[in-house]
């Protein structure tokens, strides 16, 4: 099993997590989103968009994250992170959902202006828009070149927006249970850990202990999952959260 990452957070990080939680041996190849590592022919070779992660098992190759999670639970089913209930199940996978078409895109947006979008104004301009231009797909040319020109206060007041009616559902039902998706750690809280680990450092007035203790103490204890350390453990700058990558294009709300 081989798997091509970045950082241990956001998309990467959710496989990451569920690797090693699954206790499943990977060989790791580490492609520097930063540097557009992840749209080398050889990269494309086996992903066509240019997007981390990519799971290689068995001679196939797969992305999505959501959908390489849930491959993972049904191939390798000893440790498993989904509920026997068919209803928690279904709230698993609502979450799941809730992360890829929502909270992945406004986290991204919010952490790439907070972290990194000060650090690209002071690259090479010209050089950076070679890179850019290389890029084999539309959609992600146009999502580097918004994210290296900075979004705009709309744009981040609707990711704020959007991760505000996060945290308020996650602190109902993380006070109803402790745990996303009934009364165990599952896929959901792996899928929303990668993203609002993010959320104390770059929207502290949205999560603190003061407004959503449920979420900050939920936080703390995936955290301490020896499975969720090993993960993290794995990234090569002092703290994946601390670093951003431009995510996927936002969902239109009606």
């Amino acid at each position: 099993m081989q798997l091509y990452h970045w950082e241990p957070n956001g998309a990467c990080g959710r496989v990451m997590i569920v690797l090693a939680e699954k206790g499943l041996d990977f060989q790791s190849h580490y492609l520097d989103v930063l540097a557009f590592e992840q749209h080398t022919p050889a990269f494309l070779a086996l992903n066509e968009s240019g997007e981390v992660p990519v799971l290689v098992d068995a001679g196939t190759a797969m992305n999505e994250s959501s959908y390489i999670c849930e491959y993972l639970e049904e191939a390798y089913p000893d440790v498993a992170l989904m509920p026997r209930d068919p209803r928690e199940r279904w709230e698993a996978r609502v979450w799941q959902k809730y992360v890829d078409d929502y909270v992945a895109a406004s986290t991204c947006e919010l952490a790439w202006q907070a972290l990194e979008a000060h650090t690209f104004r002071s690259r090479d301009r010209a050089a950076l828009d070679a890179s850019i231009a290389r890029i084999a797909m539309k959609e992600r040319r146009d999502a580097w070149t918004a994210a290296v020109n900075g979004y705009g206060e709309e744009q981040l007041r609707r990711a704020r927006e959007r991760l505000s009616e996060t945290i308020i559902r996650m602190e109902a039902d993380l006070d109803r249970s402790g745990w996303l998706a009934g009364s165990a750690y599952s896929l959901a809280d792996v899928a929303l850990f990668a993203y609002v680990s993010y959320l104390p450092r770059v929207a502290p007035d949205l999560v603190n202990d003061k407004t959503v203790p449920a979420v900050m103490a939920w936080l703390r204890r995936v955290k301490e999952r020896p499975g969720v350390k090993a993960a993290l453990a794995m990234s090569r700058r002092p703290e994946p959260f601390a670093t951003a990558a431009p995510g996927p294009e936002q969902v239109r709300w009606g």
